[in-house]
């Protein structure tokens, strides 16, 4: 059963780093956009690379170029059809919520945004791992990198409307647990499951969703901050980041 508890707590860990990047911007009170910025764009890099680099180029070895694309395209697919079926608050910079909102009401919404995503990405840990522990092991790294700063940008708006710090720590670390749920229930059928197609199938449907979450929440969020310059060179260094973390790894 280590094959189905050791992604669940890799998964654990990446998910809780949602609720450290709360509590970082509860605890500095005052983070500057270029800070936010720079992490969004750094966490691009890294789930980006890892995507096609890991991901990707491992469920090559696996399946055809027809069951790649398909694959990919239902991983991207199922996350559009999350965004636009259930309602949810996204991470703006701009988007500062009201203090006379319903607060409680509002932090379920936000919550639920958040849940949205770190549901797929505790398979992602879970099908990384049952393919190779390595590669879960690369993937959560790139996943506790990006929910650092999505706690950050959660909390900012959160901060400036007036809600209580221990609510705000609450909402990022609750919805960060999502996560090594689904690692532990993905993991389990996948062992029981995981012929070599199933597995590169997982591979390559957990490319589709990570490269869509960047590419639909990380690097537009990180241009509303302003600094288009800031992003790019992030986003570079974050690649540069992954690339070592391979080599390290292996």
């Amino acid at each position: 059963m280590a094959s189905v508890f050791e992604p669940f707590l890799l998964s654990l860990v990446a998910g809780m780093a949602t609720g450290i990047g709360g509590m970082i911007a509860i605890a500095l009170r005052k983070v500057t956009h270029r800070v936010v910025s720079f992490s969004l764009g750094f966490a691009s890099g890294v789930m980006l690379l890892v995507s096609f680099n890991n991901l990707f180029f491992e469920a090559q070895k696996l399946l055809s170029h027809i069951e790649l694309i398909v694959m990919f395209s239902v991983g991207a697919l199922m996350m559009i059809a999350l965004d636009l079926t259930i309602p949810h608050i996204e991470l703006t910079a701009g988007g500062k919520i009201s203090k006379n909102a319903e607060k409680l009401r509002t932090g379920k919404l936000i919550a639920l945004g958040i849940t949205l995503h770190n549901l797929p990405e505790g398979l992602v840990v879970a099908a990384g791992y049952t393919y190779m522990p390595r590669l879960g092991l690369i993937i959560a790294i790139a996943i506790m990198l990006h929910n650092i700063p999505e706690g950050l940008a959660t909390a900012i708006p959160l901060t400036e409307a007036g809600m209580k710090p221990i609510k705000i720590a609450l909402i990022t670390l609750l919805s960060g647990l999502a996560e090594p749920l689904a690692a532990l229930v993905g993991a389990l059928a996948l062992s029981l499951l995981g012929t070599t197609t199933i597995v590169g199938f997982s591979l390559v449907f957990a490319a589709g969703v990570m490269t869509y979450i960047t590419a639909d929440e990380l690097i537009p969020v990180a241009h509303e901050y302003g600094y288009k310059h800031t992003v790019s060179v992030s986003l570079l260094v974050g690649i540069i980041f992954a690339l070592l973390i391979d080599v390290i790894l292996s």
